[in-house]
């Protein structure tokens, strides 16, 4: 698929969920994918987490590699040196890739790389870090994930600088993808669909030990109602 046509599937005026399964069971993610495909979910969300961008670890590639699917493969790469793995990523099937400024020292080098790959090019951001570290960039980006909380935030969110950063976003590049990721959760996750991004991301809210079709279900019914 080109990144043109990827980006059309992504940008449908709706906002769109990018489902994270890694709180779910480990030991059978195959059936926890099949899960996001039976509900009608079009992207898988992997939280890439090598603890120090992150306190926790998570997975690498080969995990990646194992997932037959053909979901959007959403690689957020919350790690330090994000350019020593982007080439791994490539080849274990990533469509998207998100790379932070905060965690690297070469960062136009990561743009570099995802440009010249055909997974789209996505970088994170922070609260804590001001958005000019990325706009002087956006001709080379694609996506944009917009983070509500970040490693040194603990349970705080920042829901309204989110919003700002939306609205300022959509004037600098009105093609971007833009995602909003962090403490996304069923009794919130409509107040977040009203500020209109192309995709939300979540995880543990749809993964929490219970009914995870239904709250797939009850969170697109929220997203349909904002």
């Amino acid at each position: 698929m080109s990144k043109q046509a990827l980006i059309s599937k992504l940008k449908t005026g709706t906002p769109q969920l990018s489902i994270g399964t890694l709180t779910g069971c480990m030991m059978n993610q195959g059936q926890e994918v099949a899960i996001l495909e039976n509900e009608g979910v079009n992207l898988l969300h992997i939280d890439v987490m090598d603890g120090h961008a992150w306190p926790k670890i998570t997975v690498g590639a080969p995990f990646l590699a194992g997932i037959k699917t053909n979901l959007i493969k959403d690689v957020h790469l919350l790690v330090s040196n994000p350019e020593n793995h982007i080439a791994d990523f490539l080849g274990a099937g990533a469509n998207i890739i998100t790379v932070h400024p905060e965690h690297t020292e070469k960062f136009e080098e990561n743009l570099e790389l995802l440009n010249a790959s055909d997974a789209l090019c996505s970088v994170g951001i922070y609260p804590s870090t001001p958005l000019e570290k990325i706009t002087p960039y956006l001709d080379k980006i694609d996506v944009v994930f917009v983070l509500a909380i970040g490693p040194d935030t603990g349970k705080e969110t920042f829901f309204d600088l989110v919003a700002e950063r939306i609205n300022k976003l959509r004037k600098l590049k009105s093609n971007l993808v833009i995602a909003i990721d962090g403490a996304v959760k069923k009794n919130n996750i409509a107040d977040i669909a009203a500020l209109k991004p192309d995709l939300i991301v979540t995880g543990s809210a749809v993964f929490d030990g219970n009914d995870a079709a239904a709250n797939i279900a009850e969170m697109n019914t929220s997203i349909a109602s904002a």
